[in-house]
C-alpha cells in the first residue's frame, strides 16, 4: 500500500519529491549506470524470453529472481533512460527517486507496484528553500547545525553553560569534549545573534539549517 509522506526540508537540497519502492534487482541501478544495468536486463531478457530461470551469477554466487522483480526493473530502466534530472539512492533490496518532477514520480508509483512511499511537499506552503526544514510548531530555536569534523572542545561547555541560547544531545556534546569526530553531529542555536558568537567556536560546519513553522513559512 503506498503511503504519502510531507516533504519539509528539499533532498540533498534540490529534490521535493521522491519515491521508495523494493526491487531485488535494484543494485544493478547504482550510480545510476544505465549502460551496466542494460547489460544485466538484456541478459535476464534472454532467460525469459527462452523460459530459463531468471538467475544472475555475481562473485560466484547463483541468484535467482521472481518474473516480477525482472519485470518491474525493466520498466524502471526505460524510466530512467527517459529522464536526467533524477536521483538515486539504492540500499538495496529498497531504492528511493528524487525528482522535481511529481507527475513522473506518480506514474512510477502507478507503474511499479512495489513502490511504497510518497513523499512530496505541503501544497498549501510556499515553495521549499534550500537549507530550510519547515515544522508544525513553533520553533525554540531557529537554527540547527551540523558539524564537520572536528570542532573547538569549548563549544561544549559554552552550550552547557547556556542553556535556552543552544542546545545539543549528550552524546554530541560528549563528542565534542573529548576532540572526537564530530561529522553528522547537530545543535541547535536560538537566533542569529548567538549563531554569529558561536561562529568562535564551529569554524567550518557542514551545514546550517534554518527552523521554520507553518505559520511563518512565508516570511
Amino acid at each position: 500500500m503506498l503511503k504519502r509522506f510531507e516533504t519539509t526540508k528539499l533532498f540533498y537540497d534540490q529534490y521535493p519529491y521522491k519515491v521508495t519502492l523494493k526491487n531485488n534487482l535494484g543494485h544493478i541501478f547504482r550510480d545510476k549506470n544505465l549502460s551496466f544495468a542494460k547489460q544485466e536486463i538484456d541478459r535476464l531478457q534472454q532467460k525469459y524470453d527462452q523460459g530459463l530461470p531468471l538467475i544472475r551469477v555475481a562473485y560466484l554466487k547463483e541468484h535467482k529472481y521472481e518474473v516480477e522483480t525482472f519485470l518491474e526493473a525493466r520498466d524502471l530502466y526505460i524510466e530512467f533512460s527517459k529522464q536526467d534530472d533524477y536521483k538515486l539512492r539504492i540500499q538495496n533490496p529498497y531504492m528511493q527517486v528524487y525528482s522535481h518532477d511529481y507527475d513522473w514520480l506518480q506514474y512510477i508509483s502507478e507503474k511499479i507496484k512495489s513502490t511504497f512511499e510518497f513523499w512530496e511537499p505541503n501544497q498549501n506552503l510556499p515553495t521549499l528553500e534550500k537549507n530550510v526544514i519547515v515544522l508544525e510548531e513553533e520553533p525554540e530555536y531557529l537554527y540547527k547545525v551540523t558539524l564537520d569534523s572536528t570542532v573547538d572542545a569549548n563549544l561544549a561547555s559554552w552550550i552547557r553553560n547556556n542553556p535556552g541560547k543552544a542546545k545539543a544531545g549528550r552524546v554530541c556534546l560528549e563528542t565534542i569534549e573529548n576532540n572526537g569526530f564530530c561529522r553528522g553531529f547537530y545543535f541547535f542555536v536560538r537566533d542569529d545573534k548567538i549563531l554569529q558568537l558561536l561562529n568562535l567556536f564551529i569554524g567550518k560546519v557542514q551545514r546550517i539549517d534554518k527552523l521554520v513553522s507553518y505559520a511563518n513559512s512565508d516570511k
